[in-house]
Parts: C-alpha cells; sequence; structure tokens
C-alpha cells in the first residue's frame, strides 16, 4: 500500500510578495481560509495517518496571527513540520519565537537567485535583501535551512552559483521545476525551461551530488512522478490534491479534508488517473510519464521534458 511521505497543508493565500511564477495568485485572502481550529485538525489528521512530513505553505505563512499556536500543536503531537516561507517577515523577533515553540522546526526559503537581480526578476524590487536577512535570522538560531529553489528559463544558467551559495552557508537545496499555473500561466513564455535546460541542471547537481546535500523533484531529476503516490496537497479550503499544480483541475480532486479523513481521501484515490494518457506507451517504463502537471498546463499529453516519444517536441 502506498503512503503519504510528504503533504502540504496551505494555511493562507495571502502574501507580501506577488512572485511571476506563483501557482496560486498569492496576494488577497480567500474567503474560505481554514480556521485555527480547522487547521488543527488538519494537522492532527496528517500525523495519525503517519505522514512523515507536514509542510505549512502558502501564501506566505508567516502571515497568520496563528502561525506560533500551530506550529506549537503540531510539535506537542509529534508531528513533523516544515515552514515554507520567503523568509521576508522573520525578523530576529520572529525567528527566536519560533525556536522557542519548536526548535526541530524544517525551515524551507524560497531563494530564485543567489544575487538580487536573478532573484528579484521573479520576486520584485526589494525582496532580495528582505529574504537575505530572514535567511541569517534563522541560521543564527540554528534552524536547520533548505533553499527551495525553482528552475526556469530566466535563472538556470546561474544554478551553479545557487549550488555554491548553498555550499558556502551549508544550507541543503531544494530544486523544483517550474510549472505554468496559477500567476504562473500568465508569464509561462518568459518562465517555462527546456529540455536542455533541465538537461544541464541535473549536470550540475551530479557535480556537487557530493558536496551539497540535495532534495531533487523528480520533474528535475526523471522517474516516476510523486503526485497521489507519495504526495498531496492540502489547499486553503481544505481540498485535497495529489499535487498543489492540480488546484485549478476538479477532475483530479481527491476530496475535502472537511468532510472525511486524508486517511479516506488517501486511500480512496488512484493516482494511476494522472498516467493515463502515457500508461500503454511502450516507453512508458523509461520516463514514468514525467511531470503529469505541465503537460497539462502546456496543453499536451506527454511532458516534453523526459518524453521518449516526442522527444522533439
Amino acid at each position: 500500500m502506498r503512503k503519504a511521505k510528504i503533504v502540504e497543508v496551505e494555511l493562507t493565500t495571502i502574501c507580501n510578495y506577488s512572485c511571476l511564477h506563483c501557482y496560486c495568485f498569492a496576494g488577497k485572502p480567500s474567503s474560505n481560509e481554514l480556521t485555527t481550529e480547522e487547521v488543527k485538525k488538519v494537522i492532527k489528521d496528517l500525523y495519525e495517518a503517519g505522514v512523515e512530513i507536514i509542510d505549512l505553505v502558502g501564501g506566505e505563512p508567516l502571515t497568520r496571527k496563528d502561525i506560533f499556536e500551530l506550529i506549537s500543536y503540531g510539535r506537542k503531537l509529534g508531528a513533523n513540520l516544515m515552514l515554507n516561507t520567503n523568509a521576508s517577515l522573520a525578523t530576529k523577533q520572529v525567528v527566536k519565537k519560533l525556536k522557542e515553540v519548536n526548535p526541530d522546526l524544517h525551515i524551507g526559503i524560497s531563494i530564485d537567485g543567489h544575487i538580487k537581480k536573478i532573484h528579484e526578476f521573479v520576486r520584485g524590487a526589494g525582496t532580495f535583501e528582505k529574504t537575505m536577512t530572514g535567511l541569517q535570522n534563522f541560521l543564527t538560531e540554528g534552524f536547520n535551512v533548505t533553499i527551495l529553489h525553482v528552475i526556469n528559463k530566466q535563472n538556470y544558467k546561474y544554478f551553479e552559483d545557487m549550488v555554491q551559495f548553498a555550499r558556502k552557508f551549508g544550507m541543503n537545496l531544494y530544486v523544483d521545476r517550474f510549472v505554468p499555473v496559477g500567476r504562473g500561466e500568465l508569464f509561462k513564455d518568459i518562465l517555462t525551461p527546456t529540455k536542455e535546460m533541465i538537461q544541464y541542471v541535473n549536470e550540475i547537481i551530479k557535480k556537487y551530488a557530493n558536496e551539497v546535500n540535495f532534495y531533487v523533484e523528480e520533474n528535475i531529476s526523471g522517474g516516476e512522478c510523486t503526485a497521489g503516490k507519495t504526495h498531496a496537497s492540502v489547499l486553503v479550503d481544505g481540498t485535497v490534491v495529489p499535487c498543489g499544480h492540480f488546484r485549478y483541475d476538479p477532475e483530479y480532486y481527491m476530496g475535502n479534508i472537511k468532510k472525511m479523513s486524508f486517511k479516506e481521501i488517501w486511500e480512496a484515490f488512484d493516482p494511476s488517473i494522472l498516467t493515463r494518457d502515457c500508461e500503454n506507451c511502450k516507453l512508458f517504463e523509461e520516463c514514468k510519464g514525467g511531470c503529469r502537471a505541465f503537460a497539462k498546463k502546456l496543453g499536451l499529453t506527454h511532458d516534453p521534458i523526459f518524453c521518449e516519444v516526442n522527444d522533439s517536441v
């Protein structure tokens, strides 16, 4: 039986940034955001279902007034929590408080480039210094920090610099691929990477494999998509999807955690529906269908980054 290893919980769509690649048009609050007690119930539900990592995402999670209460609650349960943040609101006081309520909290900080020009192309003017200040505050308090880096057409060529940046500060590096969904769909022409770009990124990962601790998504490395197999996302209204990139695709909704337990939702979902366009292909075992969300958002049945049949696309 498959097991959910990582589940994201979208705490809010409120965000102080307006990133070009944002999958949920973050900025303004949602009218149906989960309450404090509802979020606690979700955390407990996921913990009891045996989820290995509960990733608190947004929007920007630090905009929630109850964030310390939620993180403290998760720790008391024994849940393994991660906070996914842009770090701009991570003042020394905020970071100290987070350390007090959950010293084992994993921190993921979104950084799109090792220098201002690259980072701010996606995140906007004035964001780089704020994020760097927050990053330093987390490191000073001794948190385990992972850089969350999304590869796009503009930043891929600087990936080696990003790796060296992570190495310099002893941080983990998570590597993901841009998928044109949400606000990102509006900027897909300038952000969508090519097969050659992803191949270059993989070469750099291989080069530094013994020097940096990488967490590489299969939409970068290749292999079977984990959506609905070991991964899921709980959206801001409680809707569960196999991957956050399917937030606008009702045909892939797994259920709503307000109405059913996560365990029931998880066990009832058949992840093979995501690969039905590819599973009868004679080369399916070679690429496993690639990133299904990427294919769908490009209006294709295949992922052009990994497809062995449509290699010329």
